[in-house]
């Protein structure tokens, strides 16, 4: 009997642990707001710049934008649950408020630490879906989805390659890309183009260093290559 009872239950939970990723991984999100101790609700502050974070399901890269981005390589270890491998943040300074903004990113920047258990819950109500993603020490990052502008979508159907990349880096969107930004695992902004309005560009990597490096595009989409 226990084992009759215990089979669908288990079927259950495997079918909501399957539809909590698979809303995880198909959505844009929108960050609302950050929930600590010392902060019980600190909305986002008004910005000009890119709110979108997204889950990138072949590298199990999870990008979080707020004006910079957070790479944060993530291993799934159990239902509703992830581990945080290691993470990375761009360091650029919001040029447009009195510190707000910049503050804010780095509440989300030490939200994330290496070897670390964080839990996540997607609800969908049929009209809107939520994501928040604790902490083990009470911290909470709330979310919401994303409503993409005309130029967010069409810049989800970029590529790049090679990667890992020895020379030279190519790009390729299927409209313009104004803006690229490269940035090293400090956050140090190391090279930069704009004005570019081209749906091809290459990036001659040579003269970098072997290591990580993340690439923004059109402050937009983030991701990040391997130099060789």
């Amino acid at each position: 009997m226990k084992t009759k009872l215990f089979f669908p239950l288990a079927l259950m939970i495997g079918a909501f642990s399957l539809a909590q990723n698979q809303d995880l991984l198909n959505t844009n999100w929108e960050i609302t707001e950050y929930k600590s101790e010392f902060f019980p609700q600190l909305l986002s502050p008004p910005m000009t710049g890119q709110n979108s974070s997204h889950f990138d399901e072949n590298s199990q890269n999870f990008v979080i934008t707020f004006f910079n981005s957070v790479y944060v390589d993530v291993t799934f270890s159990g239902q509703n649950v992830f581990t945080t491998n290691n993470k990375s943040c761009t360091l650029m300074s919001y040029p447009y408020d009195n510190g707000q903004v910049d503050q804010f990113f780095n509440l989300l920047c030490s939200f994330f630490k290496a070897g670390t258990n964080y839990n996540y819950y997607v609800q969908n109500n049929g009209t809107e879906k939520t994501l928040t993603i604790g902490s083990p020490t009470f911290e909470e990052i709330h979310f919401k989805e994303a409503k993409l502008s005309t130029n967010d979508k069409d810049l989800s159907k970029y590529s790049f390659g090679p990667n890992p990349v020895k020379n030279v880096l190519n790009i390729q969107n299927q409209t313009n890309i104004s803006t690229i930004q490269i940035f090293d695992l400090s956050g140090k902004l190391i090279f930069e183009l704009n004005n570019q309005n081209s749906k091809s560009l290459n990036i001659d990597m040579s003269k970098y260093k072997s290591g990580t490096y993340l690439v923004k595009i059109n402050d937009n989409k983030s991701f990040k290559i391997i130099k060789d």
